[in-house]
C-alpha cells in the first residue's frame, strides 16, 4: 500500500517513509494507447509537424505556432493522460484514481515538448514533471491535499491565446500550458473543487 503522509512531505513504498521530493517513478508500463501502435503514428505526425515548419518558414508564410506545427501534439495528450492515471495509481493505491488531470504543451520553435502534468484525486492534487517529450511523468514537484492547493484557469486576452491552469499552494505556483482546441481545463477544476468540499464537507 502506497500512499501520503498527511502534509504530503513523505511517500509511502510499502516499506519505508521517502521525502517526496525525492522520490523517482520507475518505468510505467506500457498504456494502452503504446500498445495500440499510434504511438507511432503520434510520433510521425509529429515529425511532419516539424518539417512543415520549416517549409513554411523558408516560404515566409509565417513563423508562429501553426497547426501544423502541432501535429502529434493531441495524441500525445492522449499518450500522457493514460501515463498520468499509471502513476497516480502508482503513487497513491488503486483506491484513490486520478479523476481527472492535464498536460503541459508548449511551442519550442520548430517543435513543441512537454514537462508538466496535473493529476487531481478524491482527496489530492499532485504536479508531476515529466522526464522528456518521449518520456514519462517521473519526479513530483508538487502533492498536496486538495483542500490546500489551489487551482485556476487564467483568464483574460492571453488566457484565451495560450490556455493555461495555474496550480498554487503556500509560495509555489506551478502553470499548465496547453495548445488551444486540445486542452481543458474544466474537469481538472470540477475535480478540484469537489475534492476540496468534500474535505471540508465530510459526509
Amino acid at each position: 500500500m502506497s500512499g501520503f503522509s498527511d502534509d504530503c512531505q513523505w511517500w509511502w513504498d510499502g516499506a519505508t517513509w521517502i521525502p517526496t521530493a525525492r522520490v523517482v517513478l520507475p518505468q510505467l508500463p506500457p498504456t494502452e494507447f503504446e500498445k495500440s501502435g499510434k504511438l507511432e503514428l503520434a510520433r510521425a505526425d509529429r515529425r511532419a509537424g516539424r518539417r512543415n515548419f520549416w517549409i513554411s518558414s523558408v516560404l515566409l508564410v509565417g513563423l508562429d505556432l501553426s497547426p501544423a506545427n502541432q501535429q502529434g501534439s493531441d495524441a500525445y495528450r492522449t499518450w500522457t493522460m493514460e501515463q498520468l492515471a499509471l502513476a497516480t495509481d502508482y503513487l497513491l493505491g488503486p483506491d484513490e484514481p486520478m479523476l481527472a488531470g492535464e498536460v503541459s504543451v508548449y511551442d519550442v520553435w520548430d517543435a513543441w515538448t512537454r514537462d508538466l502534468a496535473v493529476a487531481v484525486t478524491a482527496a489530492h492534487v499532485l504536479v508531476l514533471r515529466i522526464d522528456s517529450v518521449e518520456g514519462q511523468p517521473r519526479w513530483i514537484v508538487l502533492a498536496g491535499r486538495a483542500i490546500d492547493v489551489k487551482v485556476e484557469s487564467r483568464s483574460g486576452l492571453f488566457g484565451r491565446l495560450w490556455p493555461a491552469l495555474e496550480v498554487s499552494v503556500g509560495n509555489g505556483r506551478w502553470t499548465i500550458h496547453g495548445f488551444r482546441g486540445e486542452f481543458n481545463p474544466d474537469p481538472v477544476l470540477e475535480a478540484w473543487r469537489q475534492a476540496a468540499n468534500r474535505a471540508v464537507n465530510p459526509r
